[in-house]
């Protein structure tokens, strides 16, 4: 049976963290997947340089940041249409993982969130997601970001709209979503 490889020796991620220890963690992660270069910033006005500098494949930055949340250096990436990284794969790391700030990241135009701590799994689940899949990239005027919709079908006649589940959870906005939760925002 032939096997998908994907090679990530040549992926150039910028990592943002304002904690040391995190930021090492997640720069080990990376090269143990095989990158071989991490760019490494703590706040977000070192990420603005390091983004105007280079051009990376994808950026994991956290949400919490000195100066800056990392909602807005989401949306500083989308928003600068001539930068080199506007349209970069954004993964935004996060301990606060209720719905409210999941939706925010997703607004905002991140392609993912992953809940810290961070398992070495999910964040190789979603890299590799994201090198294979095929999203378009949407620049409208209230959105800048990949693509939510996965399909564009509609429901069929005989099914009404499932927002029960919405409505409880809507219902606790504090409550920490699960991984899948989260990714059930995104995929």
């Amino acid at each position: 049976m032939p096997s998908t490889r994907i090679g990530l020796r040549a992926v150039e991620p910028l990592i943002v963290d304002d904690s040391t220890q995190s930021l090492e963690m997640m720069s080990a992660l990376m090269m143990g997947f095989g990158v071989s270069r991490s760019t490494k910033v703590q706040t977000a006005a070192e990420a603005k340089t390091a983004l105007m500098r280079s051009t990376f494949d994808v950026i994991l930055m956290d949400s919490e940041l000195p100066g800056q949340d990392g909602f807005s250096l989401i949306r500083h990436v989308r928003g600068d249409r001539d930068g080199p990284n506007f349209s970069a794969p954004i993964i935004l790391l996060s301990v606060d993982t209720a719905r409210p700030k999941v939706e925010r990241a997703r607004d905002a135009g991140a392609n993912f969130v992953i809940a810290k701590p961070v398992s070495a799994t999910v964040l190789l689940e979603r890299l590799l997601w994201i090198a294979q899949s095929r999203r378009l990239f949407v620049d409208a005027d209230s959105y800048r970001g990949p693509d939510r919709r996965f399909q564009t079908l509609p429901l069929p006649d005989d099914v009404e709209e499932r927002r029960e589940s919405d409505l409880r959870l809507a219902a606790t906005p504090e409550r920490a979503m699960s991984q899948d939760e989260i990714d059930g925002l995104f995929l």
